[in-house]
């Protein structure tokens, strides 16, 4: 990985914070620690940002661990069982219950795992235990909205697009059909709205996403473009960044459903 000095120098230098950085130099640095990724800045280059996405450090692998165990530690002091129906879940066995993108976890303050026996990635639980962490059992409001709606959200916009609308967007371009078979194995309703695709997709029971899709013009040199919405009710359940994992990990999940997960 190269230094923030020779990183910076590939930066616009403009410090608009759209990263989510405080200027080009502290994103440099902490790309530089691996703490973030490349792409995570929409001015840098693409044919750099591609090469040094692999390059991520071990410290970061240790740094998702230490956030887990933060999480973990968070939750047990949480009574899951009388906080079970708020998450939109069942207590069995000593563990809460929850739905999960295509199929179910089952969590206590020691360990998630799915219970079709496939693993869990540390980011799949980190988004589980805050969940059940950040949720209070707010109703949902059935009114949908984008991230942009939601306070200090600017850097996040930015990740959302690029990691979940753009690759999907592409992906749907090309692979429309085997993308709306694979639909099946999540829990989805359709919507009756303008768009070449519109559905609401479940990610937890009470993070719902609406996805929409509109084919793009190739005669025009317009490319298809997705928009995901999230319930105006969702940071009562997730903070930001959780929020858009959600986004980014229905997107993974569904091209891996689709047999697409190398593809875009």
């Amino acid at each position: 990985m190269p230094g923030p000095l020779e990183i910076v120098k590939h930066l616009p230098r403009t410090n608009c914070g759209e990263c989510g950085q405080p200027s080009c130099l502290a994103f440099a640095v902490a790309l530089s620690a691996g703490k973030v990724r490349p792409e995570a800045c929409p001015y840098f280059p693409g044919d750099l940002a591609r090469g040094l996405s692999g390059k991520v450090r071990p410290e970061v692998a240790d740094q998702t661990l230490a956030i887990l165990r933060e999480v973990k530690a968070a939750v047990q002091k949480i009574d899951l069982k009388a906080r079970a129906e708020a998450f939109g879940g069942r207590f069995e066995g000593g563990r809460l219950l929850l739905a999960y993108l295509d199929g179910e976890v089952a969590l206590d303050a020691e360990k998630a795992e799915r219970l079709d026996g496939e693993s869990l990635d540390p980011r799949d639980q980190i988004l589980l235990y805050n969940y059940v962490r950040f949720g209070r059992g707010t109703p949902l409001s059935g009114k949908f909205v984008g991230l942009e709606a939601f306070p200090h959200s600017v850097s996040k916009v930015a990740t959302l697009r690029r990691y979940a609308e753009e690759p999907l967007a592409r992906a749907l371009e090309t692979q429309e059909e085997r993308l709306r078979e694979a639909l099946s194995r999540f829990r989805i309703r359709k919507l009756e709205e303008r768009a070449d695709l519109a559905v609401e997709v479940w990610v937890l029971p009470r993070v719902p996403l609406r996805i929409h899709f509109w084919r793009g013009e190739a005669e025009e040199g317009l490319p298809g473009e997705v928009k995901i919405l999230y319930d105006q009710q969702a940071p009562e359940y997730l903070d930001l960044e959780s929020l858009v994992f959600c986004a980014e990990r229905l997107v993974e999940r569904w091209l891996e459903m689709a047999g697409l997960s190398d593809a875009f």
